[in-house]
């Protein structure tokens, strides 16, 4: 998805879901740092709850991007359209994906922190880390999107919904 939204709106949009995705990952980067252990511990007994609810996101997700595929709408809706739209849109969705969620817990669970500084040095590693590599996807995949005919376009909307619900089976099968 945003990969997606880079290359039909361009790098300036996609730079902005991008930034949307690195802002989740570093508050909840943040928590994890802050939150150590006891975070991980409240979720560990919710595992499979876990996993079945972000099946269940995934799935939502992947059936309602084939249908609008299916329908030829692949532009996404137009208050979508803005950067300012897809930062929102992408930090609200990862902020609520149990996948997100789940991760983060699991690495607050693993982690131990010596002090404040180190859990100020994990979180901002986490947040530069992401947002490093969702500038680099984001542009690229923005520029490349000059070359992508509509043709091309659905057939890797397509299949990334495919893959998408996919992974949302595999999550399912492992609960």
């Amino acid at each position: 998805m945003l990969i997606e939204a880079a290359v039909v709106r361009g790098p300036r949009v996609g730079l902005a879901a991008g930034m949307g995705v690195a802002t989740a990952d570093l508050t909840y980067a943040t928590i994890a740092a802050l939150a150590g252990g006891a975070v991980g511990a409240a979720l560990s007994s919710h595992e499979t709850e876990i996993k079945l609810l972000a099946a269940v996101v995934l799935a939502a997700i992947a059936v309602h991007g084939l249908l609008r595929s299916a329908s030829g709408d692949l532009g996404g809706a137009p208050e979508w359209g803005t950067p300012a739209g897809h930062y929102a849109r992408f930090l609200a969705i990862t902020m609520a994906n149990p996948l997100t969620i789940a991760s983060f817990a699991a690495v607050a669970a693993a982690i131990s922190l010596d002090g404040p500084s180190a859990a100020v040095a994990f979180a901002a590693g986490v947040g530069v880390a992401s947002a490093a590599w969702h500038v680099g996807l984001t542009l690229a995949a923005g520029h490349a999107g000059r070359w992508i005919t509509p043709r091309i376009r659905r057939g890797l909307a397509v299949g990334g919904r495919l893959l998408i619900l996919a992974i949302a089976v595999h999550l399912a099968a492992g609960a």
